[in-house]
């Protein structure tokens, strides 16, 4: 038997579907058995009695320097520091900050800003990864600059209690001008900007939108106004570290320094934080709106005209002034990201699938969905 040490928070659903990850990856091996240590076990060498890897998620120098001098293999699970001398497993940040990027502008937003830790490298790197993508299409973005890294040594501290710097961010939230867009690093920066926001009497979504990361359901659900956010893929963080510490067990001989391996988000989570389109005219916000309300239903571009009381003819236009394309193909898109979100969440068959997008044949949806995305969604519902 291998036994593999775990160092993780778990008070968050990133540090539980962190922690699922590697169990679901221990669990095919057979012959490991894992053992979730405390931070106040890190210096002591007795705990680690009979371990073969260690796998963890925590920041401090300090800390990390223990860990080495223990002699063990460590696949570090955060990367916050930059070591040499660590196997690296993280999310990919530039996709994550890439994503909001492109579904601010898919919705109609002009302005944008970014609410994070300054120093800390996830966030930092998710800034870059937002702003350049936007700098691409010709936008800038306003940063939250106060540096505030929500950590308290051991582990990020994700207590949802107001921040260090409550008194900065309100006057920041204050000047964005209206209709802003926020990407926040993580779910607790956007709890922290919307209650700034209701705080000071701007309104979410209608004023400001808010989209965070973590996909904290508790967090996001419960709060106020229910916070929009992007899926981070703990879990195939904790199933990547634990499949990288098998491959340093087995194969001891080979080479222990490499690049960090990035793991690809999952899907954009919408709620009620971003349930606005900021367009004008009014009646094409109201046309948007319909679409999205009527996903199970074969809309139309006449369906949709009728909605925003219009012709034909101004929907046509006002879509490809705003998008570059067709009523028809947007609608197409959206259908698209809905089946795509279903097909990910592994519950429903495609011909429920097909239902739920307003397809009345699924074969006709099982053509859409290929010609869209390049393959069949059986092959998505198999992953």
């Amino acid at each position: 038997m291998k036994t593999i040490a775990l160092f993780s928070e778990n008070a968050r659903e990133y540090g539980r579907q962190f922690l699922k990850g590697v169990a679901n990856y221990a669990l095919g091996r057979h012959d490991w058995q894992l053992r979730l240590l405390s931070p106040n076990n890190i210096g002591n060498r007795r705990a680690f009695a009979g371990v073969d890897g260690i796998i963890a998620r925590i920041v401090g120098e300090k800390y990390i320097a223990q860990l080495k001098a223990i002699g063990l293999p460590i696949v570090d699970a955060i990367c916050e520091l930059d070591d040499p001398a660590l196997l690296g497993v993280d999310n990919d940040c530039a996709a994550i900050g890439k994503m909001a990027a492109d579904y601010f502008m898919q919705r109609g937003f002009k302005s944008f800003a970014y609410c994070g830790y300054r120093g800390t490298r996830y966030s930092d790197d998710r800034l870059s990864a937002y702003s350049a993508t936007l700098r691409r299409s010709g936008f800038s973005c306003t940063e939250f600059t106060a540096r505030e890294p929500p950590t308290n040594a051991i582990f990020f501290n994700e207590e949802a209690k107001p921040p260090r710097n409550n008194a900065k961010l309100r006057k920041w939230v204050a000047s964005l001008p209206p209709r802003t867009a926020v990407f926040c690093a993580n779910d607790l920066r956007a709890y922290h900007v919307l209650c700034s926001a209701q705080e000071i009497g701007r309104a979410v979504p209608d004023d400001l939108t808010v989209l965070g990361v973590d996909n904290d359901e508790l967090l996001c659900s419960y709060a106020s106004v229910a916070i929009s956010s992007i899926d981070p893929n703990a879990f195939g963080v904790g199933y990547a570290a634990a499949r990288l510490m098998d491959a340093v067990l087995t194969h001891p001989e080979r080479p222990k320094s490499r690049p960090t391996f990035k793991v690809r988000p999952g899907r954009l989570v919408e709620r009620t934080s971003t349930a606005v389109f900021p367009l004008d005219p009014p009646w094409f916000a109201k046309a948007l709106s319909y679409i999205e309300t009527h996903m199970a239903s074969p809309v139309s571009t006449a369906d949709a005209a009728r909605a925003a009381d219009v012709s034909q003819t101004a929907l046509q236009n006002a879509f490809h002034a705003q998008f570059g394309m067709s009523a028809g193909k947007y609608i197409r898109g959206v259908k698209m990201r809905e089946a795509d979100r279903l097909l990910h969440d592994g519950t429903l068959s495609v011909k429920e699938i097909a239902a739920r997008t307003g397809f009345v044949s699924h074969p006709h949806f099982s053509r859409t969905y290929h010609d869209h995305f390049g393959h069949p969604p059986t092959r998505q519902l198999r992953q």
